[in-house]
């Protein structure tokens, strides 16, 4: 499919009630971006009630495209096929972009530099009535390097609503989310920051990410939990197989890039294996059966962070879990 536009904004909707929809579409408009620049692209997850009044509501770069249900990831892998822009932004339809121009210096920065990958920062709104920054600050954008560059001296983030990506780069190395399973965002984002061979970091906060009582971040139930666990296991399977896969085709930048975002997975898991309430024990053998031997655990001795090496010391004996786990809260913080 050739581009008919320059940027296609893709919403996952599942069950939503319909003025925080309404706030998310219309906080795209608000932007006054040029329509013909433009797109968004709402795929409705098979809820009860899908939104068809947004056709009736809206102009007709507002787009409403119904699927069956298969959660977020699927959701984002029907708009990655239906988009018509050359660049993709995701965009929650809890969550809504902020009221300044951040979005249009940065779709300038796109067409001048043409980065494969554009990041940018995101406002977390705890509750409905906290005060939103206004962000009057220039924005700066750093040099170009590469998605593995970033990789390698970063904590990649699991979240795909904090970059603009070529949408051409996902067809073109048939990168998709995984279906029906949580931390599905770790994959797409780790593999398509692999294959990116340019990047551009920057200041932007044109996000708002919304803390909502009743989605499935702010879920905490023990069995929630462990159900989260497990599916991020998968995934750090899955990209160790990525990793194994590309043994041959990795250059050095890339492969040290994998190795750090498993080390971080394989902390998160151990966190929140700690935040389920899950005993040193139970926690240790865990690791071994699971992560040792995929070389991941014991933790690598690494530079990563003062952080990581003072975790990697604990976690990596049973003196040290059992010290975590009595100063590790069960229950997880609220963040992304």
């Amino acid at each position: 499919m050739t581009p008919t536009m320059f940027l296609s904004i893709i919403i996952p909707h599942y069950n939503l009630p319909r003025e925080l929809l309404t706030r998310c579409i219309d906080s795209i408009l608000a932007l006054q971006l040029p329509t013909d620049e433009y797109e968004a692209i709402i795929i409705d997850d098979g809820s009860l009630e899908p939104p068809m009044w947004i056709e009736e509501q809206y102009p007709s770069n507002i787009r409403f495209i119904a699927a069956t249900h298969q959660g977020p990831g699927g959701a984002r892998n029907k708009g990655i096929k239906e988009a018509q822009g050359r660049y993709i932004q995701f965009l929650d339809a809890d969550d809504y972009l902020l009221p300044n121009n951040h979005i249009a210096q940065c779709l300038v920065k796109l067409r001048e530099e043409k980065p494969q990958i554009l990041r940018f920062n995101y406002h977390v709104q705890h509750t409905p009535a906290s005060k939103v920054p206004n962000h009057k600050e220039s924005i700066k954008f750093g040099n170009t390097i590469s998605g593995a560059e970033f990789m390698r001296h970063n904590n990649l983030s699991g979240s795909p609503c904090s970059y603009f990506f070529l949408r051409d780069l996902a067809i073109r190395k048939n990168i998709e989310f995984p279906t029906g399973t949580f931390h599905e965002d770790e994959e797409f984002n780790t593999i398509l920051h692999y294959h990116a061979q340019s990047l551009v970091v920057s200041n932007a906060t044109p996000y708002c990410y919304c803390i909502r009582e009743g989605s499935t971040t702010a879920n905490k139930s023990i069995e929630f939990e462990k159900e989260r666990i497990k599916d991020l296991f998968d995934v750090i399977k899955h990209i160790c197989e990525f990793r194994n896969s590309h043994t041959s085709l990795s250059n050095t930048i890339q492969k040290e890039a994998l190795g750090r975002k498993l080390s971080m997975l394989t902390v998160d898991a151990i966190l929140n294996m700690l935040y389920a309430g899950m005993s040193a024990k139970d926690i240790e053998e865990e690791c071994h059966t699971t992560l040792s031997p995929l070389t991941l655990y014991p933790l690598p001795k690494a530079g990563y962070s003062a952080k990581y090496r003072i975790f990697r010391t604990l976690a990596n004996s049973s003196k040290g879990l059992s010290l975590l786990r009595m100063i590790t809260p069960k229950k997880k913080p609220l963040k992304r």
